[in-house]
């Protein structure tokens, strides 16, 4: 049971800092390395690491060891489509189950994410915007749906956090993210979904237009 715990231990850390940007695209994890910095064996390590490649997270070449699993452009491209579809879905049916509470705090996030802008923290502002679209997901009653976008995401925000780099596109951002506040405050769920996906679209956009300037 100590030796699954801390398996589990090594699994979340490792995954928490994978989705973070602490570790680069196909970065190697060292096994003896991590059994060091975490203070266990490397059998555990090795265990966490299968762990983490079983949930796609890392890759493990036989006599290379692990990496932080990578994605090719068409590969980003084919999920940012997807997500069009089911962040679409998500927000459809998570308007007309928005309490007052869920709109006031989406509505304090968006007002968080303006002054960020203002004050050109863009890694903040990308933080919120998280926020923003967690609390939609919080609102949606299809847990199926929401748990795998995501999963999705966490897997992907190395790549989703950088469009965010690209001039003008906070602007572009910040409007989008008021268009879908404005759809959900009315109980329009047709409009909130257009407006999502339009969001998601011009995500996609800009990062198949700038990749080889963010990559």
């Amino acid at each position: 049971m100590a030796n699954m715990n801390q398996t589990t231990m090594v699994y979340e850390k490792l995954k928490d800092r994978i989705e973070k940007g602490y570790y680069s695209p196909s970065e190697s994890l060292p096994e003896v390395e991590l059994a060091t910095e975490y203070n266990v064996s490397r059998n555990t390590v090795k265990k966490a690491l299968l762990m983490l490649e079983n949930d796609s997270y890392v890759t493990i070449e036989q006599n290379k060891g692990a990496k932080v699993r990578s994605y090719s452009k068409k590969e980003v491209l084919d999920y940012l489509e997807f997500r069009v579809e089911l962040e679409g879905f998500i927000t459809r049916l998570a308007v007309e189950h928005f309490t007052k509470k869920d709109l006031e705090k989406l509505e304090a996030i968006y007002a968080k994410m303006g002054q960020r802008r203002e004050e050109n923290d863009l890694m903040g502002y990308s933080a919120l915007n998280q926020q923003f679209h967690a609390t939609i997901y919080a609102a949606c009653p299809n847990r199926m749906a929401t748990d795998t976008l995501v999963h999705m995401k966490n897997q992907m925000r190395k790549y989703n956090a950088k469009t965010i780099l690209v001039p003008g596109r906070d602007a572009h951002s910040y409007e989008e993210h008021g268009k879908i506040l404005a759809a959900i405050r009315a109980g329009d769920a047709k409009e909130a979904e257009a407006c999502i996906r339009h969001h998601v679209e011009s995500v996609r956009k800009t990062f198949e237009d700038y990749y080889s300037l963010l990559f």
